[in-house]
């Protein structure tokens, strides 16, 4: 194919692209601000998202993406354009595309992504799976043997099985990263009395989030808003506060994963059961998760190295090697092939 090639992971809370030879050029928080009135774009990415919860009425910011799903079209559009147009410049020919989306999106999503891509500069794009990806960004899964990967991200947690390059079976909950900041944010009201911002919250969950009881406990100075007085307050949130205030979402994500794991064929389960299971995504960097997900199950669970980066590693992996997508039934489409099918 003529062009640059590019792959993004457009995720909940974050949006990263590879581009083929250099790597990861954009890792970029998946917010977008414009003027409230004329609706003109003010800031994307990191800038965006220093405006999150301290924007006046002038201004309105807004994360495009919930749950792995496209929520505001234009805004993803013009995301995707303007990290389109920042990595290709003035070259003269389209580059290739590919996204990665949850493994359980529905056609319609697909599609949509697919449009997204070639309406913002692409002249081919392709959408793959994430969990398939991330095995292969965590350098697993192209063995007829299989292997379970659990990918947490922002918006949706991916359970998958993979076996000889592909996903034998899946799921995909609503279950991941934002759902552990709504929880400390929760907690932080009900047992700190005291409101805290989704931002702060995320802040905690990186700084001491631990899924399991630490030898030296972690703390950390947490401010915000007092419920009852309405005035600026600052509390302690520690590594035990965010255990207590995650469990729940860590129980609901080890539920369904052994959910997939009933669903799996006995040869496939046998494999799992010495293969293990991994973790990638931003969430499998709390603190312990792994070790809590192997007691609750019985099965070895580890974390993939770099597991934030599995995703778009993969995606680089496909760019380099795309005689395999074609292989295994994955078609890049340009924007008249979407609109023929569409007809």
């Amino acid at each position: 194919m003529i062009g640059t090639k590019i792959g993004f992971d457009l995720g909940t809370s974050t949006v990263l692209a590879y581009v083929e030879g250099k790597g990861i050029k954009i890792k970029e928080p998946s917010v977008i601000a414009y003027d409230t009135f004329t609706q003109k774009t003010k800031a994307i990415g990191a800038e965006a998202y220093k405006m999150i919860g301290r924007s006046p009425d002038s201004l309105t910011v807004v994360q495009p993406i919930r749950n792995g799903t496209v929520y505001d079209y234009d805004a993803v559009q013009i995301m995707l354009a303007y990290y389109i147009q920042k990595i290709c410049g003035s070259q003269i020919f389209k580059p290739n595309v590919i996204v990665s989306v949850p493994s359980q999106v529905s056609e319609l999503d697909k599609r949509t992504i697919l449009d997204l891509a070639t309406t913002s500069g692409a002249a081919r794009a392709c959408v793959i799976e994430e969990p398939l990806v991330a095995a292969r960004g965590a350098n697993i899964g192209k063995e007829f043997r299989g292997t379970m990967i659990v990918d947490i991200g922002g918006g949706t947690t991916d359970i998958a099985v993979i076996t000889g390059g592909l996903v034998a079976l899946s799921a995909s909950i609503k279950v991941a990263g934002n759902s552990f900041d709504e929880s400390i944010c929760r907690f932080a009201r009900y047992e700190k009395n005291i409101e805290i911002g989704l931002v702060t919250a995320e802040k905690v969950k990186k700084d001491v989030g631990a899924v399991k009881s630490l030898d030296a406990e972690l703390a950390v100075r947490a401010v915000g808003k007092d419920i009852t007085t309405k005035m600026p307050k600052t509390v302690e949130i520690t590594s035990n506060d965010v255990f207590e205030a995650v469990k729940a979402d860590v129980d609901s994500i080890v539920e369904n994963i052994r959910l997939v794991l009933q669903e799996t064929p006995p040869e496939l389960n046998a494999d799992i059961s010495v293969n293990g299971i991994v973790l990638t995504g931003g969430g499998a960097l709390l603190r312990g998760i792994d070790e809590y997900v192997e007691n609750k199950l019985g099965i070895r669970t580890c974390c993939a190295e770099n597991p934030v980066d599995c995703v778009i590693n993969g995606i680089g992996y496909y760019l380099k090697n795309m005689d395999e997508l074609e292989q295994n039934g994955y078609v890049f489409k340009t924007y008249q092939d979407i609109n023929d099918f569409e007809e």
